[in-house]
Protein backbone atom coordinates (compact mmCIF):
# COMPACT_ATOMS: atom_id res chain seq x y z
CA UNK A 1 0.00 0.00 0.00
CA UNK A 2 3.02 2.37 1.05
CA UNK A 3 4.84 1.40 -2.15
CA UNK A 4 1.62 1.94 -4.34
CA UNK A 5 1.11 5.48 -2.59
CA UNK A 6 4.18 6.35 -3.33
CA UNK A 7 4.23 5.56 -6.83
CA UNK A 8 1.49 7.41 -6.65
CA UNK A 9 2.55 10.33 -5.29
CA UNK A 10 5.89 10.22 -7.68
CA UNK A 11 3.59 10.52 -10.98
CA UNK A 12 1.87 13.48 -9.18
CA UNK A 13 5.09 15.10 -9.04
CA UNK A 14 6.55 14.55 -12.52
CA UNK A 15 3.30 16.01 -13.71
CA UNK A 16 3.34 18.90 -12.29
CA UNK A 17 7.73 19.60 -12.81
CA UNK A 18 5.96 19.44 -16.48
CA UNK A 19 3.25 22.08 -16.34
CA UNK A 20 5.61 24.22 -14.31
CA UNK A 21 8.39 23.80 -16.87
CA UNK A 22 5.96 24.40 -19.99
CA UNK A 23 7.85 23.87 -23.83
CA UNK A 24 10.78 22.57 -21.96
CA UNK A 25 12.33 19.02 -22.92
CA UNK A 26 12.96 17.74 -19.56
CA UNK A 27 15.08 14.52 -19.25
CA UNK A 28 14.02 12.02 -16.02
CA UNK A 29 16.66 13.19 -13.75
CA UNK A 30 15.00 16.84 -14.65
CA UNK A 31 11.74 15.31 -13.98
CA UNK A 32 12.86 14.56 -10.46
CA UNK A 33 13.09 18.21 -9.49
CA UNK A 34 10.51 20.74 -8.80
CA UNK A 35 10.56 24.38 -8.62
CA UNK A 36 8.65 26.28 -5.86
CA UNK A 37 6.09 27.45 -8.46
CA UNK A 38 5.17 23.44 -9.38
CA UNK A 39 4.90 23.07 -5.63
CA UNK A 40 2.51 25.90 -5.18
CA UNK A 41 0.60 24.97 -7.78
CA UNK A 42 0.16 21.11 -6.81
CA UNK A 43 -0.44 22.17 -3.36
CA UNK A 44 -2.97 24.67 -4.05
CA UNK A 45 -4.64 22.20 -6.85
CA UNK A 46 -5.04 19.40 -4.41
CA UNK A 47 -4.41 20.26 -0.76
CA UNK A 48 -5.66 24.54 -0.61
CA UNK A 49 -4.59 27.43 0.04
CA UNK A 50 -3.08 27.30 3.46
CA UNK A 51 -1.31 24.29 2.92
CA UNK A 52 0.35 25.64 -0.54
CA UNK A 53 1.39 29.25 1.58
CA UNK A 54 2.89 26.66 4.47
CA UNK A 55 4.72 25.17 2.17
CA UNK A 56 6.00 28.55 0.13
CA UNK A 57 6.76 30.20 3.73
CA UNK A 58 8.28 27.94 5.56
CA UNK A 59 8.74 24.24 5.02
CA UNK A 60 9.84 24.61 0.70
CA UNK A 61 12.44 26.61 1.78
CA UNK A 62 14.13 24.55 4.37
CA UNK A 63 14.09 21.35 1.71
CA UNK A 64 14.98 22.56 -1.38
CA UNK A 65 18.44 22.94 -2.63
CA UNK A 66 20.00 25.79 -1.94
CA UNK A 67 21.77 26.78 -4.99
CA UNK A 68 19.30 25.37 -7.52
CA UNK A 69 16.14 26.01 -5.29
CA UNK A 70 14.31 22.81 -5.95
CA UNK A 71 12.87 19.96 -3.90
CA UNK A 72 14.12 16.65 -4.75
CA UNK A 73 11.76 13.93 -5.76
CA UNK A 74 12.74 12.04 -3.13
CA UNK A 75 12.96 15.08 0.01
CA UNK A 76 9.15 14.87 -1.43
CA UNK A 77 8.59 11.38 -0.56
CA UNK A 78 10.56 11.57 2.71
CA UNK A 79 9.82 14.24 5.94
CA UNK A 80 8.55 17.16 2.86
CA UNK A 81 5.08 16.28 3.98
CA UNK A 82 5.36 15.34 7.60
CA UNK A 83 6.71 18.43 8.15
CA UNK A 84 4.34 20.30 6.27
CA UNK A 85 1.46 18.55 7.99
CA UNK A 86 3.05 19.86 11.17
CA UNK A 87 3.65 23.30 10.06
CA UNK A 88 -0.07 23.39 9.29
CA UNK A 89 -1.30 21.98 12.31
CA UNK A 90 1.34 25.01 14.33
CA UNK A 91 -0.86 27.75 11.56
CA UNK A 92 -4.13 26.42 12.01
CA UNK A 93 -3.88 26.25 16.05
CA UNK A 94 -1.78 29.03 16.46
CA UNK A 95 0.97 27.49 18.77
CA UNK A 96 3.86 28.66 19.47
CA UNK A 97 5.94 25.77 18.73
CA UNK A 98 5.88 23.23 16.05
CA UNK A 99 3.96 19.88 17.24
CA UNK A 100 6.53 16.47 16.91
CA UNK A 101 6.61 15.19 13.55
CA UNK A 102 5.78 11.50 15.27
CA UNK A 103 2.70 12.75 16.78
CA UNK A 104 -0.36 11.38 16.11
CA UNK A 105 -2.15 14.63 14.29
CA UNK A 106 0.03 15.39 12.50
CA UNK A 107 0.87 11.57 10.57
CA UNK A 108 -3.16 11.62 10.12
CA UNK A 109 -2.93 14.73 8.00
CA UNK A 110 0.32 14.17 5.85
CA UNK A 111 -1.46 10.52 5.34
CA UNK A 112 -4.50 12.79 4.33
CA UNK A 113 -2.09 15.06 2.49
CA UNK A 114 -0.55 12.31 0.58
CA UNK A 115 -3.62 10.92 -0.52
CA UNK A 116 -5.36 14.46 -1.77
CA UNK A 117 -1.59 14.56 -4.36
CA UNK A 118 -2.29 11.18 -5.09
CA UNK A 119 -5.40 11.87 -6.83
CA UNK A 120 -3.58 13.75 -9.41
CA UNK A 121 -1.17 10.61 -10.75
CA UNK A 122 -3.16 9.71 -13.45
CA UNK A 123 -3.19 13.65 -15.10
CA UNK A 124 -1.79 13.83 -18.44
CA UNK A 125 -0.09 17.87 -18.89
CA UNK A 126 -2.41 19.44 -21.69
CA UNK A 127 -0.54 19.71 -25.57
CA UNK A 128 -0.53 22.72 -26.83
CA UNK A 129 -2.51 22.85 -30.17
CA UNK A 130 -1.52 25.57 -33.01
CA UNK A 131 -4.47 26.89 -34.49
CA UNK A 132 -3.37 27.94 -38.74
CA UNK A 133 -2.96 31.70 -38.10
CA UNK A 134 -0.14 31.05 -35.81
CA UNK A 135 0.75 28.06 -38.16
CA UNK A 136 1.26 30.14 -40.88
CA UNK A 137 2.59 33.60 -39.18
CA UNK A 138 5.36 31.32 -37.70
CA UNK A 139 6.68 29.37 -41.16
CA UNK A 140 9.59 30.70 -41.65
CA UNK A 141 9.75 29.31 -45.32
CA UNK A 142 7.17 32.11 -46.38
CA UNK A 143 8.37 34.79 -45.49
CA UNK A 144 9.86 37.48 -48.38
CA UNK A 145 11.73 40.52 -48.18
CA UNK A 146 14.18 41.58 -45.40
CA UNK A 147 12.12 39.23 -43.28
CA UNK A 148 13.40 36.14 -45.30
CA UNK A 149 17.19 37.20 -44.84
CA UNK A 150 16.63 37.31 -40.87
CA UNK A 151 16.38 33.48 -40.45
CA UNK A 152 18.38 30.35 -42.38
CA UNK A 153 17.12 27.34 -43.98
CA UNK A 154 16.20 25.78 -40.29
CA UNK A 155 14.10 28.43 -39.21
CA UNK A 156 16.61 29.64 -36.75
CA UNK A 157 17.65 33.76 -36.33
CA UNK A 158 20.98 34.70 -38.01
CA UNK A 159 20.74 37.64 -35.04
CA UNK A 160 22.47 41.24 -36.38
CA UNK A 161 23.67 39.34 -39.28
CA UNK A 162 20.18 39.01 -40.83
CA UNK A 163 19.72 42.57 -39.51
CA UNK A 164 22.15 44.32 -40.54
CA UNK A 165 24.61 44.42 -43.85
CA UNK A 166 27.67 43.89 -42.44
CA UNK A 167 30.72 44.30 -44.47
CA UNK A 168 34.32 43.24 -43.69
CA UNK A 169 36.58 46.79 -43.18
CA UNK A 170 39.61 45.22 -42.28
CA UNK A 171 41.97 46.93 -44.86
CA UNK A 172 44.67 49.41 -44.06
CA UNK A 173 44.64 51.34 -46.36
CA UNK A 174 41.47 54.49 -47.04
CA UNK A 175 40.76 53.04 -50.61
CA UNK A 176 40.72 49.36 -49.77
CA UNK A 177 37.63 48.13 -51.62
CA UNK A 178 37.69 44.51 -49.22
CA UNK A 179 39.15 41.17 -48.70
CA UNK A 180 40.06 39.85 -52.38
CA UNK A 181 39.59 42.48 -54.52
CA UNK A 182 43.49 43.13 -55.15
CA UNK A 183 44.55 42.89 -58.86
CA UNK A 184 47.14 40.80 -57.35
CA UNK A 185 44.78 38.14 -55.93
CA UNK A 186 42.48 38.22 -59.01
CA UNK A 187 45.42 36.54 -60.67
CA UNK A 188 45.87 40.22 -63.89
CA UNK A 189 49.28 41.06 -63.45
CA UNK A 190 49.69 44.82 -63.87
CA UNK A 191 51.21 46.17 -66.80
CA UNK A 192 54.25 48.30 -67.29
Amino acid sequence: MADDLNGKLAQAFKYYVEVSSVGQNLTEAAKKEIKDKGMNKMLKETCGDPVAKASEAQVFPKYCDKKTKKLHLDVFLGDFLVELAATVIQNKKKLAKRPDLTDSEVLALAAELKEKIATKADAKPKEVKVDAVTARLTDTKAYTGTHKERFDDSGKGKGIAGRKNLVDDSGYVTGYKGQGSSDDQQGASPSK
